[in-house]
């Protein structure tokens, strides 16, 4: 929907536009789809999505601070993408002074870079409404004039969405106090979220002083165009349009679930006027045609024409537009509804777009007698191409290198399977084979049930995690493989499990049916196959600090397409992660290279759990580095706490006292919560300063910044960035083998780089931002830039050797180094 004509009429009555008037809308939008029962399906998917979301403790705390700018001036720039601002916003006042007691019309315009877009009042199935607040004390303002908004298209066109490009200003009409004078000004929050195939929350401050004197003036004409402008755009009432509308149900009733038919009959020239131009639907696809103007629980879509309606005068011309509603819940009164709404119309002399605010009807029985005809679509719009709204340019740096889905299911398939020989997979999956030589007396069939229990855990876990991103992103967020360890109450609770977990394998107390000890559940002994479902769900925990060969790309090719995509590439990574013991269980001829069963098995037992508490050193160390050392010490002391219980607890069992035992456990459990609630687990303020920072492997790292890399490579130097974090282990040993090699320091030195390091261990857009750029979703990657601006970076795999990184700098420092 394109730019509405001024038109010529009407032009000296204040238009009665769309305002704020509505409830505060949600974050995220359900239901305008053309299929009715896929709109009721997405509902409870996203319902279930924002449910998962939650469980994840503290996942917006980041947002809380996304850098406001001060009230300085009337233009501020935020929504920053590598390095540059996306958007930004002015302060517009439609007079250069006011009169006490004048109206005058004040506003925001957003300027957005090419491909990026901001959302209307309703933004449709994603993103948020954009908001303004105005602080102004000797003012009245009136509610916000939305212009009518364009129609998008989100991940892959799943998602239809409502907003603006280019630019747009929201305006409202503010009314000077009688007793201004002086200086009258004006402060405004913009809160919004910019998107294009990322999204970037952003708020910019904005602030304007105008003198008060006895006579308003006007401003240049550029300002007076930009409001009027606006004006021309905004959705207009039927009587503004001289048009008359009608809104009729197929159905007085709906069931949840229930598909029903709603007409939208427009007709204009009822006067009987012979100079009248009647107006027609203007709308290429059928999401333009009519754009809801609030989430209710009828999903609406508009379908197509259906037979024009009966004119009321010999001259009336008019359209019928069909709407599909589906019901996400029992409607027992179509007829107590109202179709609130835009649609886009146009004539021989202009654009306009018209506002639906009108009570639904229906009479009994018209569906099936001689109305019928009145809901049948005779002309379908059609449903948008997929690509419809994808800008130029989009693609990530993997460009035409991008691998197709098949293949980055295969390329997860690789990656889950190398994990379990990672040092994060490892002690798990070594726990996993010692119970299958603990189970060799079992039957095979219990042994079976094991795997695919251990499976189950896996990709259940998988699935929670990746709903959890598609929430996340979806709300603005930019997030990664690994994300949830930036979080320290998720570090601290999995160290809470882990501790429990350790001590169970130092035989301090068992999980058992027995009678010496309490009943934890009927499904939770030591040969049960829930035990296996929990490892599983560890082995995931636990595999998010690490990456391996072939899975930062198939990550991130994940995270760069739909929510689809997410789900699938992570349930390929899980096979891989759970196929090595589902096939010791499968197949029989594997069980034979497990070591038979024995007092040696008591031993193994116990050194697993000492890898456990090594993994608990390590995450309370990376919590450490996010928290500061006195927070640290106060986690450690919430861990002895829970170790003090489990002995406790374990004595109780020990000496078959069940009760006791269940009052320690419940005491424990409680304990928990109120510690975890308790502890100071917020991360401390990061250090921003560009300078350079001493660094265990020699190399004078300065802090990343892409603008710094453009610099530094004018000035002909080459450039090695380093994306890392505390929590990826794969990244450490990187840093231990190959980074920290003297020939590694001797050829940065030789070569004049300038190294830069992208710390990831605490959420940074910035950098999640560049790693998508990359077509990744975690860390580590490493790129190498030659100083010739015109040759393109080298990325380097995310297992280092040795002999390849040298050769990669060697070719970069060669290409023009100083």
């Amino acid at each position: 929907m394109g730019a509405g004509a001024n038109l010529p009429f009407r032009r000296n009555e204040r238009p009665e536009a769309m305002s704020d008037e509505a409830p505060e809308q949600s974050a995220r939008r359900l239901g305008q789809t053309s299929d009715g029962r896929a709109s009721s399906m997405r509902r409870a998917t996203l319902a279930t999505i924002t449910i998962l979301f939650w469980l994840v403790p503290n996942a917006f705390a980041a947002d809380a601070d996304i850098g406001a700018e001060g009230a300085t001036g009337p233009r501020g720039e935020y929504a920053l993408d590598l390095g540059e601002a996306r958007v930004a916003a002015e302060l517009l006042v439609d007079a250069t002074s006011v009169a006490a007691g004048d109206r005058v019309r004040v506003g925001v315009l957003f300027a957005l870079d090419p491909g990026w877009h901001i959302y209307w009042r309703n933004p449709g199935d994603s993103g948020r409404a954009t908001e303004l607040t105005w602080r102004i004390s000797d003012a009245e303002i009136g509610p916000t004039q939305w212009p009518a908004p364009g129609v998008f298209r989100e991940a892959d066109g799943m998602l239809t969405v409502f907003g603006y490009e280019d630019d747009v200003l929201l305006a409202s009409d503010a009314v000077v106090s009688e007793d201004a004078q002086g200086t009258w000004r004006i402060e405004v929050d913009t809160d919004f979220v910019a998107c294009r195939t990322i999204c970037i929350p952003g708020r910019i401050r904005l602030s304007r002083k105008v003198p008060v004197t006895l006579r308003s003036t006007r401003p240049p004409h550029s300002i007076r165009d930009r409001f009027d402008l606006a004006a021309s755009r905004l959705p207009r009432t039927p009587e503004w349009l001289d048009v008359v509308v009608e809104a009729r149900a197929s159905h007085g009733a709906a069931d949840a679930g229930d598909d029903i038919a709603v007409v939208l009959e427009v007709v204009s020239c009822v006067d009987d006027d012979d100079d009248c131009r009647p107006w027609t639907l203007d709308a290429n696809y059928a999401d333009q045609a009519f754009v809801p103007e609030v989430a209710t629980n009828l999903g609406l879509s508009a379908l197509g024409l259906s037979h024009p309606p009966t004119a009321p005068t010999k001259g009336a011309r008019g359209f019928s537009l069909v709407i599909a509603a589906h019901a996400f819940e029992d409607e027992p009164h179509i007829d107590q509804q109202r179709l609130r709404g835009v649609v886009p119309l146009a004539r021989a002399d202009g654009t306009a777009y018209l506002a639906v605010n009108i009570p639904i009807t229906h009479t009994p029985n018209t569906a099936g007698g001689a109305d019928g005809a009145a809901f049948e679509v005779i002309a379908a719009l059609p449903s948008p191409p997929r690509d419809a709204d994808l800008p130029a340019g989009a693609a990530t740096s993997m460009g035409a290198n991008a691998p197709s889905l098949g293949m980055a299911l295969v390329l997860g398939l690789l990656g889950g399977l190398i994990l379990n020989l990672m040092p994060c997979v490892l002690p798990v999956l070594a726990i996993k084979v010692f119970g299958i030589a603990n189970l060799a007396q079992a039957e095979r069939s219990h042994i079976v049930q094991h795997g695919f229990a251990y499976l189950a855990g896996v990709l259940a876990s998988m699935a929670t995690l990746a709903a959890v991103v598609v929430a996340l992103r979806a709300a603005g967020t930019s997030v990664g493989w690994g994300f949830q360890l930036q979080n320290p109450v998720f570090l601290a609770a999995v160290c809470t499990i882990l501790v429990v977990f350790s001590m169970n394998l130092f035989g301090v107390f068992e999980i058992t049916l027995q009678p010496s000890g309490p009943e934890l559940g009927p499904s939770m002994g030591p040969g049960s196959p829930a035990r296996s479902f929990f490892e599983g769900t560890l082995a995931v925990v636990l595999a998010t600090p690490c990456t391996a060969p072939f899975l930062g790309t198939a990550v991130g090719f994940a995270f760069a397409g739909s929510g689809a995509v997410i789900f699938a590439v992570f349930m390929s990574i899980g096979v891989g992660l759970a196929a090595p013991y589902l096939l010791v269980t499968l197949v029989p001829g594997w069980a034979r290279f497990v070591p038979r069963p024995g007092a040696w098995m008591l031993r193994v037992r116990e050194a697993l759990g000492f890898s456990l508490l090594a993994t608990v050193v390590w995450l309370a160390w990376v919590a450490g580095r996010a928290i500061g050392v006195d927070a640290q010490g106060l986690l450690l002391a919430h861990l002895v706490a829970i170790a003090f219980l489990v002995w406790i607890f374990g004595t109780a069992q020990a000496a078959a006292r069940p009760i006791t035992a269940r009052v320690v456990a419940a005491g424990a459990l409680a304990f928990v919560v109120v510690s975890l609630a308790s502890l100071p687990l917020v991360p401390a303020p990061r250090d921003a300063s560009p300078n350079s920072e001493a660094s265990p492997d020699g190399i004078e790292w300065l802090t990343f910044d892409p603008s710094a890399i453009g610099r530094e490579r004018a000035a002909g130097r080459p450039v090695f960035v380093d994306f890392t974090a505390d929590w990826c282990i794969t990244c450490k040993v990187n840093e231990l083998v190959v980074l920290s090699d003297e020939a590694v320091r001797d050829e940065l030195a030789r070569w004049n780089f300038a190294t830069f390091k992208a710390d990831w261990t605490l959420r940074d857009d910035e950098i999640a931002r560049e790693l998508a750029k990359w077509g990744r979703a975690g860390v580590p990657i490493y790129l190498v830039y030659p100083a010739d601006l015109g040759q393109e970076p080298k990325l380097l795999p995310e297992l280092l050797t040795l002999d390849a990184t040298l050769e990669a700098l060697r070719v970069a420092g060669r290409a023009g180094g100083v």
